[in-house]
């Protein structure tokens, strides 16, 4: 069958080669996802057997992201007849009905929180995993050692992601150089390496962007370097000691204002020295808009309703609010109250808590998209700021500090509540 490509000529190499490691890689807007989905279109329809699986690291992800793009990849190629697939919605199954040949659906986790045991992927010759840096080292190699095929020579995992730090695991594969930019490296496969690396950025694929989108990216250089450096021109990050976010962008005030989007509030309660910190959060899909709203010591409950209030809260505003340190006895007193004041009652409720919710919200806010207003003064100091405890070798553990984290738990109370409260 002779297919129509949209992917640049940078990925032709990867026709050609038997490593058992893809990995497409580098800035944003490198055309990498779609890339993927077409490559596996062209196995599909190839006479020689193929069975192929969409990976990443929650399984509903798979349908917002490689399973509907390889749809619409079908319904736009004119060289295609759309009555030889057979597309089952429900389980996310692909066949082509003059081979046989499939492709299914896999997530590393149930849910978000739970690792699922990664049972062997029968009769896989190829698996195209998206995002793979926010897939553990021990889920990886759980899901490279369940591959299992006696109709093909080996398999192929084809791996796809933007730079992570240079102490991600990913990285165990490569050799890491000084990039001409301090602070940032490039990586070269080792030579012992059963690695295809193709590195790209934008410009590898400028015929297929729009002009509005590349001067987005490079406004980045003046706005937020590190992003632009990291996540635009695809280079290798330093790190910054154990920092539990990267990536999220700033929204100028007069663009989030713009938003007309679904909204919800979150709230970390302050108490003696720690501010009530309140954000507003606007979102669309897994794009989640931020804007501190309040970052004040010294509140009691009364006074924390009236600045709700001059804020322009009402009832009908869906407010989640931390529990812990007797936030329970102060949500029921801002839901109730007060006979003098009739106007400060909110629509306030408890935050969903339990063990392991901390690293459970770090992660799904961490599978979120993130703008954050420029006005958002302290929220920027958090993101800087909030991070891993290190152990005694300087190295991030998977704890967080109990430090700058006001606003970003007032951000993970409305993850967490996410399904349940609205």
């Amino acid at each position: 069958m002779d297919l129509v490509f949209r992917f640049n000529r940078i990925y032709a190499p990867v026709f050609n080669t038997d490593k058992r490691y893809i990995d497409i890689w580098g800035g944003r807007g490198r055309g990498g996802s779609h890339f993927g989905t077409d490559y596996f279109l062209n196995l599909i329809t190839q006479p020689k057997y193929f069975r192929g699986y969409f990976v990443r690291q929650v399984l509903s992800d798979v349908r917002d992201s490689l399973f509907r793009d390889f749809k619409d990849r079908i319904e736009e190629n004119a060289s295609i007849n759309i009555d030889d697939f057979q597309i089952r919605d429900n389980d996310m199954r692909i066949t082509y009905l003059p081979t046989g040949n499939t492709i299914l659906a896999k997530g590393v986790s149930k849910d978000g929180s739970r690792t699922a045991k990664m049972k062997s992927l029968a009769g896989a010759t190829h698996v195209l995993i998206e995002e793979c840096d926010e897939i553990g080292e021990s889920d990886f190699d759980q899901l490279d050692l369940s591959l299992r095929t006696v109709k093909a020579d080996k398999v192929q995992i084809i791996r796809i992601f933007n730079p992570p730090s240079k102490r991600h695991w990913i990285w165990r594969d490569y050799n890491l150089i000084e990039s001409d930019i301090e602070g940032f490296f490039r990586a070269i496969p080792k030579a012992t390496s059963d690695v295809l690396s193709v590195w790209s950025t934008y410009k590898d694929n400028i015929s297929n962007i729009q002009k509005s989108t590349i001067s987005k990216f490079e406004s980045f250089l003046e706005n937020n370097p590190d992003y632009y450096y990291n996540q635009v021109c695809g280079l290798i990050s330093e790190g910054s000691k154990g920092r539990i976010y990267s990536g999220w962008l700033p929204i100028p005030d007069s663009e989030y204002n713009k938003l007309d989007l679904p909204k919800v509030y979150g709230l970390d309660f302050g108490y003696s020295n720690d501010p009530n910190a309140f954000v507003e959060i606007k979102y669309d899909g897994q794009y989640r808009y931020v804007n501190e709203l309040l970052y004040e010591t010294g509140l009691d409950n009364l006074a924390l309703a009236q600045r709700l209030y001059a804020l322009g809260i009402r009832k009908n505003n869906l407010i989640i609010a931390d529990t812990g340190n007797g936030g329970d006895l102060r949500i029921a007193e801002i839901r109730r109250g007060w006979k003098e004041f009739p106007e400060l009652k909110f629509n306030i409720v408890p935050a969903i808590k339990g063990p392991g919710s901390i690293k459970f919200g770090i992660n799904k806010i961490k599978s979120a998209k993130i703008y954050l207003t420029e006005s958002s003064a302290n929220g920027w100091n958090e993101y800087q700021e909030y991070k891993w405890l290190l152990d005694a070798d300087k190295l991030p553990t998977d704890q967080p500090l109990d430090k700058f984290n006001h606003i970003m738990d007032a951000i993970r109370y409305t993850e967490l509540a996410k399904g349940s409260y609205f």
